[in-house]
């Protein structure tokens, strides 16, 4: 990943078919406006028999090793990893 870039994380728990809608609804929007830059998911305890396969361009999924720490997961890994600007 670049340092020097713009790009987005956001956070996933999938729990039910709703909940995959979501996170595949949130994906698509970013690529409409920003299809190149780059998108990390943070997957806090997602439950994968809920959770669709999708084709996923430029975008990293990060199984939490924090599982259940929810608003907190972003700041951590961009700290840690100082994915973008």
């Amino acid at each position: 990943m670049n340092s020097n870039s713009i790009g987005f994380i956001i956070l996933r728990h999938v729990n039910n078919e709703a909940t995959n809608k979501y996170w595949i609804n949130c994906i698509q929007s970013i690529r409409r406006f920003y299809p190149e830059n780059e998108i990390i998911i943070i997957d806090d305890a997602s439950n994968y028999k809920f959770v669709t396969e999708e084709n996923l361009y430029k975008t990293r999924i990060i199984k939490s090793e924090y599982p259940k720490r929810g608003e907190l997961l972003p700041y951590i890994y961009y700290l840690r990893n100082n994915f973008f600007d």
